[in-house]
């Protein structure tokens, strides 16, 4: 088995810090979305309960309220099909939504997805390797 402390200091800093980048970079796709697109994001449901249910949790007109209901109008729209069964997203509006910001919607789940789980396995696989994580040299 590798010794994490046998790598040169640049890679485990990379190692470590990598998949934080990609974390950040998915926020900084959804915050682009919130900033660009919100209105058009909010404006592509006007029949569908299930956004405007997200409206009324996150109120208001602030940027962290703004990229929450853009966050979770993304997941209606990248798994639209339990939403559309249970009534509260209208199949129409998510063929109609414009595929350029579904585009970047999936990037920003990627860009999450793929950061976290690098975390999570990077973070196993130095448990099991016997690597003290508290410990600096």
């Amino acid at each position: 088995m590798i010794d994490f402390y046998t790598w040169h200091s640049c890679t485990r800093i990379a190692f470590l810090l990598i998949p934080f980048l990609i974390g950040l970079s998915g926020v900084a796709v959804q915050a682009y979305l919130t900033h660009r697109y919100y209105e058009i994001i909010i404006s592509a449901f006007p029949n569908s309960s299930g956004v405007k249910n997200y409206q009324r949790v996150w109120p208001g007109k602030s940027f962290r309220s703004r990229c929450l209901q853009v966050g979770s109008t993304g997941g209606f729209i990248l798994w639209p099909k339990t939403h559309i069964r249970q009534g509260s997203l209208d199949p129409k509006e998510v063929r109609n939504f414009p595929p350029e910001i579904k585009r970047l919607m999936v990037i920003s789940v990627i860009l999450l997805f793929v950061g976290f789980a690098w975390l999570l396995i990077g973070v196993a696989l130095l448990k099991l390797s016997g690597v003290q994580l508290g410990q600096i040299d």
